[in-house]
């Protein structure tokens, strides 16, 4: 069996050691010197370590104690686990009747920082499919979940993201002009979905539409995509209105309440 120690991080490892330390005690709060102390560190390593935490919100710190407790962040962790997880659960049905119906393969995917991830995948039974594993991660400026992801953010955020983004070209159709894929980025919202036209990979056409939760987020696209062999404009249509109707029948599983 191999051996993984020699590649642990030995900072990150104490930093999660005392994670655990205070989330599985019944001690709410804890010194920076009691830490340093269970864990056999100097005080000001420990002081570093509770200082970047409380940086990044995963503790809180207390000038009149001059003690640490874990922070909201792990509430806020916790809560948009709990949410994939649920949201994987109700997409099941959909996704399958998705694939069931157009013979295509069925996607739901979800933001992942400054990507998007595909979290669950349903075949279709034409022998040809076009489909992208469980895990992979993609960039935000190519597929049709990616860009609607991306799109549907607020427009704080979005901004913040575009100002950073790499617009790599993967095929002759990808959009490498930043003026040009704010124009789609506002076309999506306008329309509602997304379409991917052979901008990831020659070949393969994608469809998505926005998953909204009960408070009216979009915390997902779901997605078709089909191979050329199977595209035409008649179909492009048909697909669009098919991956539209599964985001709403979704997002009503998930409590969102449209607009009558």
């Amino acid at each position: 069996m191999m051996d993984n120690r020699r590649y642990i991080i030995d900072v990150l490892d104490i930093t999660l050691n005392v994670i655990d330390k205070m989330a599985s005690s019944e001690q709410e709060s804890f010194s920076s010197a009691a830490l340093a102390r269970e864990f056999n560190i100097n005080r000001s390593r420990m002081f570093r370590i509770l200082k970047t935490l409380e940086r990044r919100n995963y503790v809180e710190y207390s000038p009149k104690t001059e003690t640490y407790k874990l922070g909201l962040k792990f509430l806020v962790l916790s809560e948009n686990i709990r949410n994939r997880f649920n949201l994987r659960h109700e997409a099941e049905e959909v996704l399958k009747t998705m694939a069931v119906e157009t013979g295509d393969a069925a996607h739901l995917v979800v933001l992942n920082g400054k990507s998007a991830i595909i979290v669950d995948l349903y075949l279709g039974d034409n022998n040809l499919q076009v489909a992208t594993p469980i895990g992979q991660i993609m960039p935000l400026h190519v597929g049709a979940s990616p860009k609607l992801l991306l799109a549907y953010l607020p427009s704080k955020e979005r901004e913040r993201i575009l100002a950073h983004i790499e617009l790599t070209q993967y095929t002759p159709n990808t959009i490498t002009n930043l003026s040009t894929f704010r124009q789609t980025l506002n076309e999506i919202r306008r329309s509602g979905y997304s379409i991917d036209d052979q901008e990831f990979e020659i070949g393969v056409y994608a469809f998505a539409a926005p998953v909204y939760d009960h408070s009216g987020n979009i915390i997902a696209g779901v997605t078709i995509t089909t191979p050329a062999a199977r595209y035409t404009p008649e179909r492009r249509e048909k697909l669009i209105q098919t991956v539209v109707a599964a985001g709403n029948q979704l997002s009503r599983r998930l409590g969102y309440q449209f607009d009558i």
